[in-house]
């Protein structure tokens, strides 16, 4: 098990779930869990409120938010108290200007582990992290997005957190498929084309990554299963 308090990040793009299974991972592990777009700063709600589109200047100071309060909640161990701008946040991770759409409620009692991390020091976060420079500014192996060794050898050093990041590793028909189904949303497949243009995908030579394998009839169940046992495997909780 981790010796420093560790922030679980899933991520992926629309449709891939990582709300809903950032969720029952938590309550897996009887640890805080907050949605990582409702970390968003005033300044950037404002502009996404207004229909402009964020960019990297405006998500460096997010991320860093992202991380300092993963660290605060791993912890702390206590549940934050954050305003829901999720779907507006979701809409603007990309250039895309679409409409959002409800989701489905998520019961995470539904998904409770047998076997708690007794004593660990973890958050979980729900966050698209789609380019790798932004992983690497929630390691902390970078101190900004443009910095020098944004390109160079990773190298990632564990001093006060120690961030890994959950994929879920969806089929681009699967995410149509389920972005596709859901109800009043506006040109809601150009916003996933556009994140999948985005997305640099996490490999298993990227350091502190956990890659969960999603097909149509895997559950929320096997999918935290899936999760936990590599995160045990490699002793991370």
């Amino acid at each position: 098990m981790s010796s420093v308090p560790v922030l679980l990040i899933v991520m992926g793009t629309s449709g891939s779930g990582k709300s809903t299974v950032g969720s029952a991972l938590a309550h897996s592990l009887h640890c805080p869990f907050v949605d990582g777009d409702d970390l968003h700063p005033a300044t950037n709600v404002a502009k996404m409120s207004a229909g402009q589109p964020l960019n990297d200047t405006d998500r460096e100071p997010w991320l860093r938010t992202i991380r300092e309060t993963g660290r605060t909640l791993a912890l702390t161990q206590t549940q934050p108290e954050t305003a829901p701008v999720k779907k507006l946040a979701e809409v603007y991770e990309t250039s895309q200007q679409t409409r959002t759409w409800t989701d489905e409620a998520v019961d995470p009692t539904a998904h409770v582990s047998d076997q708690p991390t007794k004593g660990a020091k973890v958050a979980v976060i729900a966050c698209s992290a789609l380019k790798l420079v932004y992983r690497r500014l929630l390691r902390g192996s970078i101190q900004a997005l443009d910095d020098p060794d944004a390109t160079a050898e990773e190298h990632v050093q564990y001093k006060d957190l120690r961030t890994v990041h959950v994929y879920l590793d969806l089929s681009r028909e699967l995410l149509e498929h389920r972005m596709a189904a859901r109800k009043g949303h506006f040109m809601k497949l150009d916003m996933l084309y556009s994140q999948l243009d985005t997305l640099q995908k996490p490999t298993p030579q990227e350091p502190d990554v956990i890659i969960v394998d999603v097909q149509p009839d895997t559950t929320t169940d096997a999918i935290i299963a899936q999760a936990v046992a590599q995160l045990r495997s490699q002793a991370i909780i």
